[in-house]
């Protein structure tokens, strides 16, 4: 089962807690519900660049005809990224090393039209290969941090790979360090942080590097950047390989020209329409649908699926309160993911009343909408007027369990069929 801080990079996509260990639920439900402007790699490096970071240099191609151009004008080997807004693009094959033009163009056909995670690839960036055996891969990142009321820096001698995973193996690989908010991050202090993480090459351009990617941080309202690997060759100058840059909703008003980069369409069509409802929503990659009153019985339910061998396909508070219709239309969601085989609801009532719940499921199995084996525990409020209008309807689609436990194993077992 994932650990409490593993989930919450888990849901978000941002790797919260894993860099700020402690965070208490509350904390954590208030990052999940929080909008998130996520840029392209593209874009995040376009941003560094503007404040005088070292990055990589690269185009954006749209067709196959484009790659092999760009290739060709850089006259050296090239890397192909797929540009959509989920990570793990290299493991899916949507990013490639092409020694030629005409390899470049290969595998801009092969990337171009991919799909992703459940996003379609639509561009790719086309950047300058390095060889990264003649230097050092490093990792630094900066994180807003509620816990310090500041951002925090980490750095790492270990780049390249997955920060999530070393952050659980080896935490102590990766150094962090509080900005103060008002002075920001000063040169001598990236240096000694810098020294700590054991990163080797030219001390004042590595700070001199850290220190500007702080300002863009700053600046620019960013939840997140990273830059991830920082590459140092053997001239010990610092290069910008690959970046993310997530900036906070809330400052879009301060900064017109990045609200313009957003692109709803490579956004998850489900985690859309779910903002259109209001709903805390976020899509996983499991295989049980999981609905619930609260985040922090929604993240319960996360870990009793998991308990009972599946995958929860998404997150989905309906809050407190719901009505028939709001259910209605959180199954009618859930419903449309292809890769939910089953859906675990589980409702402890207060203000929210279990009858209300059972309409809602009902309409929808009236409807026609639900088509798949719901699981479910309704508790509290209202909870034998639930049973009284399950059983009129006696479906076996929709089965009440006397625990979330049993609810969620028979959800699970009907997922794996």
């Amino acid at each position: 089962m994932q650990t409490v801080t593993s989930r919450v990079t888990w849901l978000t996509g941002v790797n919260f807690s894993l860099y700020t260990p402690g965070w208490n639920k509350r904390t954590w439900v208030k990052a999940l519900r929080r909008n998130i402007l996520k840029l392209h790699e593209y874009q995040g490096k376009e941003l560094l660049r503007r404040f005088g970071v070292n990055v990589q240099d690269g185009k954006v191609a749209y067709t196959p005809d484009e790659v092999r151009q760009i290739a060709q004008e850089y006259g050296q080997a090239v890397v192909v990224k797929a540009q959509v807004h989920v990570g793990g693009r290299g493991k899916a094959g949507g990013v490639k090393f092409s020694p030629t033009p005409d390899k470049a163009y290969e595998n801009g056909q092969k990337i171009l039209g991919m799909d992703i995670k459940g996003l379609t690839v639509k561009k790719v960036l086309v950047t300058k290969a390095v060889d990264i055996d003649k230097g050092k891969e490093y990792y630094v990142g900066m994180i807003v941090d509620r816990n310090v009321q500041s951002y925090t820096l980490m750095a790492c001698a270990e780049g390249g790979m997955e920060i999530e995973e070393l952050a659980v193996e080896k935490p102590e690989a990766i150094i962090k360090h509080r900005v103060d908010p008002v002075a920001g991050l000063r040169p001598y202090e990236a240096r000694e942080i810098a020294l700590k993480a054991g990163f080797e090459g030219n001390l004042n351009k590595l700070a001199d590097m850290m220190v500007k990617m702080s300002k863009a941080a700053f600046e620019l309202d960013a939840n997140l950047v990273e830059i991830n690997p920082l590459f140092v060759g053997e001239d010990g100058i610092p290069l910008a390989l690959d970046t993310k840059f997530d900036v906070d909703d809330n400052a879009m008003y301060r900064h017109k020209d990045l609200a313009d980069w957003r692109e709803l369409e490579a956004e998850h069509p489900l985690e859309i329409e779910a903002s259109n409802y209001g709903f805390a929503y976020v899509k996983l990659e499991g295989n049980v649908g999981v609905l619930g009153n609260g985040a922090g019985i929604v993240m319960t339910s996360l870990d009793v699926v998991n308990r009972a061998g599946a995958k929860p396909a998404n997150f989905l508070d309906i809050g407190g309160g719901a009505r028939a219709d709001i259910v209605y239309n959180a199954v009618k969601l859930v419903s449309k993911d292809t890769d939910v085989k089953a859906i675990f609801i589980n409702i402890f009532g207060g203000i929210t009343r279990a009858d209300e719940v059972a309409k809602g499921v009902i309409q929808a199995l009236k409807d026609g909408i639900l088509t798949k084996p719901v699981r479910m525990r309704i508790a509290g409020t209202a909870e034998e007027e639930a049973k009284s209008l399950l059983a009129e309807v006696n479906s076996d689609l929709i089965q009440m369990y006397p625990d979330m436990f049993q609810a969620a194993e028979a959800a699970a077992q009907e997922a794996n069929k």
